[in-house]
C-alpha cells in the first residue's frame, strides 16, 4: 500500500474514532467514558485505539477542536460574505454562536462536563481558537471603520471585549438556562447595544 493511500485510512480511521467518541462522551460524559468504551464504540480493541490516540484527554481534545473549528468555519463564512454590512455581520455572528450552541447542549448532553475539562487540561487549545475568534471579529471591526459605519480606534481591543460579551451565547453550559427564543432575543439586544455604541463613535469623528 502507498504511503499516500495509508495516510488516508489511517485519517479515515481517526475520524471514525472521533465520531464515535463525541457521541459518547455527550451522552455520557468524561468522567463516565473509558478507553475500552470509546473503542467499543468505533468498533475496534482498546489495544488497536491507542495505535491512534495515545489517551482519553488526546480524544477529547480532538473533538473538541473538530467541534470548534466546524463553528468557526460557519462564523468565517458570514464574516466573509459580501453581501453582509459590518453590523449583520456582528448580528449574524452572535446569532451562529448561539445557534450552535443550542445544537450541542441537547436535554441529556454533557458538554457542561466537557468544556470543563478541556478549558482545566488544555486551556492553550482554548486560547487559540478564542484569537481566532478575536481575529474575525476585528476583520468585521476593519471593515466597518472602512465603509465609514464605525469609528474604532483600537480594533483589537475592541474585538476582545466583543467576543467577551458573547460569552454567554459562546458556552453551551449557559443554554440551558434559558429556551431558544429566549437566548436568540437577548444576542441580538447584546449585539444592537453594541452597535449603537459603535455607530455614535462614528457620527462623533464625522
Amino acid at each position: 500500500m502507498a504511503s499516500s493511500d495509508l495516510q488516508i485510512r489511517t485519517d479515515d480511521i481517526r475520524e471514525a474514532i472521533l465520531t464515535a467518541a463525541q457521541v459518547r462522551l455527550l451522552r455520557f460524559g468524561y468522567h463516565k467514558t473509558t478507553m475500552v468504551e470509546i473503542a467499543q464504540a468505533a468498533g475496534m480493541s482498546a489495544a488497536n485505539l491507542y495505535r491512534y490516540f495515545k489517551s482519553k484527554q488526546d480524544i477529547v481534545a480532538e473533538c473538541a477542536t473538530r467541534c470548534i473549528d466546524e463553528r468557526l468555519q460557519a462564523l468565517r463564512a458570514i464574516v466573509q460574505d459580501p453581501d453582509c454590512s459590518p453590523s449583520e455581520k456582528l448580528l449574524r455572528y452572535a446569532a451562529e454562536l448561539v445557534a450552535d450552541s443550542h445544537a450541542l447542549a441537547g436535554a441529556d448532553s454533557m458538554i457542561g462536563e466537557l468544556v470543563d475539562t478541556i478549558t482545566r487540561e488544555r486551556r492553550e487549545l482554548v486560547r487559540s481558537k478564542h484569537e481566532v475568534h478575536f481575529g474575525l471579529i476585528r476583520e468585521i471591526l476593519s471593515a466597518g471603520n472602512a465603509s465609514g459605519e464605525f469609528a474604532i480606534e483600537d480594533t483589537d481591543a475592541c474585538a476582545r471585549n466583543i467576543f467577551g460579551a458573547f460569552a454567554l451565547f459562546d458556552i453551551p453550559i449557559f443554554i440551558g438556562l434559558y429556551d431558544r427564543k429566549e437566548f436568540d432575543t437577548r444576542a441580538e439586544g447584546v449585539v444592537r447595544l453594541l452597535l449603537e455604541g459603535l455607530r455614535s463613535k462614528a457620527v462623533s469623528h464625522e
